[in-house]
């Protein structure tokens, strides 16, 4: 086989090597996954340092296959790292949820995964794998390791439909947590655009403003009290009622959210304190 000794080979061979690394690199940048990621691309250095040493007396042949050797190699290295971090970030969402639990010992959930969403809905209403085999039931409250989202409109044996809280169907009592001012969470066609909801029913002498914390107030009985919903991005006038509503940014964005929990019982549970129903 003919032999190849040119040097601007060598150097296009070690350069793709090297952007492969980079390539790597660049999925993540986070230090809690570092000593994962350097422990791969110190073999992948090693690789690179071997490679280039015998390019010299290397065939064509052969070092086609030590290229596709390594873009293997690479793939499969890609693909652990992925597995790593998509297995890292849901240890750290049920952790969160399990934080809520030990937080609030009278919740019963149900983790389940999103399965369907339904494009006819403009409200971003999901599905979820799990039903009334497992204890849930209609007007379960939904949350996520971020807060409130939506509530149970449907459920068979094995699946159950959520409506969110950007939809005009959702009545969920809410209150600011530095003001005390309540209200009630009620979603609108012009602010689900934007992944926004709206806290209507506020007091003419409301102390609300921008960055307020909004939660559940408990009132009615179907949300539990204390559940994080949003921040107050404006206060705004209602001129068809002459009356004010605060425009709240969810904590979670329902439009992406892949897995859930349904809270099935709560202490408080249907004790009504006020007009709170869906």
């Amino acid at each position: 086989m003919r032999r190849i000794n040119d040097k601007n080979l060598k150097a296009l061979i070690i350069t793709l090597i090297i952007i492969s690394l980079m390539s790597v690199l660049s999925l993540e940048e986070n230090s809690f996954v570092s000593s994962g990621i350097n422990a791969v691309t110190k073999g992948l250095f090693q690789v690179s340092a071997a490679a280039a040493a015998s390019l010299d007396s290397a065939s064509s042949e052969e070092i086609k296959a030590e290229l596709e050797r390594l873009e293997s190699e690479n793939a499969e290295l890609r693909n652990q790292l992925s597995d790593y971090l998509e297995t890292k970030r849901e240890n750290e969402r049920l952790k969160k949820l399990l934080d809520i639990k030990k937080d609030n010992p009278s919740y019963k959930m149900t983790p389940a995964n999103v399965i369907k969403r339904d494009v006819n809905d403009d409200f971003y209403s999901f599905t979820l794998d799990e039903g009334t085999s497992r204890g849930i039931s209609v007007n379960n409250p939904v949350i996520t390791e971020n807060g409130l989202v939506g509530w149970v409109c449907q459920a068979d044996a094995s699946t159950c439909k959520v409506k969110t809280i950007l939809s005009p169907d959702t009545k969920a009592g809410a209150a600011d947590k530095q003001s005390g001012d309540n209200g009630i969470i009620n979603g609108s066609a012009a602010l689900c655009e934007k992944n926004k909801t709206s806290m209507t029913t506020l007091a003419e002498n409301n102390k609300i403003k921008k960055g307020d914390m909004i939660v559940t107030s408990g009132d009615g009985g179907v949300y539990p009290g204390g559940l994080l919903i949003g921040e107050v991005e404006s206060v705004e006038f209602n001129s068809y009622d002459a009356s004010r509503y605060a425009v709240i940014k969810p904590y979670e964005d329902v439009r992406y959210i892949t897995s859930a929990a349904v809270i099935t019982d709560f202490g408080t549970k249907g004790k009504v304190k006020g007009n709170e129903k869906q």
